[in-house]
């Protein structure tokens, strides 16, 4: 190949050494007037919805979709990393995202039927430059935690009366564990209300204890519910808890949601500030 271009060369060399007049419109300039190649743009998502909710996006497989159009994950932001290690990348990434999370959705997302998504680049976009997090969040089923397949934004899911709020629901329950929720308003009759959450600072969720989960739910029911959050508490209340799944707990959500619950009994209306009055030393434990 260098002996092929070297011979060309000296070949064009003689041959304008050898003219004394060029062709009309020729100035003999070989690079004269060539625009400079544009530099290589990096691919980096926007805003919009998508039809799956995935961990990491390249320009191949970006599935963006119209949000008119039904779809599981919304981008309501793209973020700046900065340089950080590949062993703190989740984590840096799901703090850049649920930091932005509570404008776009008009409230701490957390307390809404929802979970928030981190997307990185691919690990060959990132050797390459790539330094974004694209902020996915999706629409969750109360009943069982599935993702629900939406049309439409969720911006402002969450102000004032949005529908993706975390309010009342009847929870069935099979000895200690929780097998189904269904949303409901709390005008009507329901068994559990959603009081508030705890941020555990266990490294698993499968960590987390019975005790810590009461301790902390029994502190964020008696906070809704205006009650002393004392030895009498659990003679006036019951709590239903839903940390996590393991994959946000690994991403970095490790808040507990605390639900009020009456071991059973229906409730009509809020128990916010219900105080003592209302909620009544009535359980007994032997």
């Amino acid at each position: 190949m260098r002996r092929w271009a070297a011979a060309v060369a000296g070949a064009l060399m003689v041959a304008v050494a050898g003219c004394s007049e060029l062709p009309a419109g020729v100035d003999g300039d070989l690079t004269d007037g060539w625009r400079t190649p544009p530099a290589a743009l990096q691919f980096r998502p926007t805003a919009g919805c998508h039809a799956d909710l995935v961990e990491t996006a390249t320009i191949e497989d970006d599935d963006a979709v119209p949000c008119t159009e039904p779809h599981l994950a919304e981008t309501f932001a793209v973020a700046d990393l900065g340089e950080v290690t590949a062993a703190a990348r989740a984590a840096r990434a799901f703090q850049e995202c649920s930091a932005r999370a509570t404008t776009f959705v008009g409230g701490d997302w957390r307390t809404g039927w929802l979970i928030l998504q981190p997307v990185l680049p691919s690990d060959k976009a990132w050797a390459g430059g790539a330094r974004w997090v694209r902020c996915d969040v999706a629409e969750t089923a109360p009943s069982d935690g599935t993702l629900v397949r939406r049309t439409g934004s969720v911006r402002g899911g969450l102000a004032g009366a949005g529908k993706l709020k975390m309010t009342c629901a009847n929870a069935t329950v099979a000895g200690d564990q929780v097998t189904g929720l269904r949303a409901m308003s709390c005008a009507q009759k329901h068994t559990s209300e959603f009081a508030g959450l705890f941020v555990s600072k266990r490294a698993t969720s499968s960590a987390i204890t019975a005790a810590e989960m009461e301790k902390g739910c029994n502190a964020a029911i008696a906070k809704f519910a205006g009650i002393p959050n004392d030895s009498t508490i659990k003679n006036r209340v019951g709590w239903l808890g839903f940390p996590p799944d393991k994959d946000s707990w690994r991403l970095g959500d490790r808040a507990v949601r605390c639900f009020l619950w009456l071991n059973g009994e229906p409730m009509t209306g809020t128990y916010r500030n219900a105080g003592t009055k209302k909620l009544k030393i009535h359980y007994v434990y032997r």
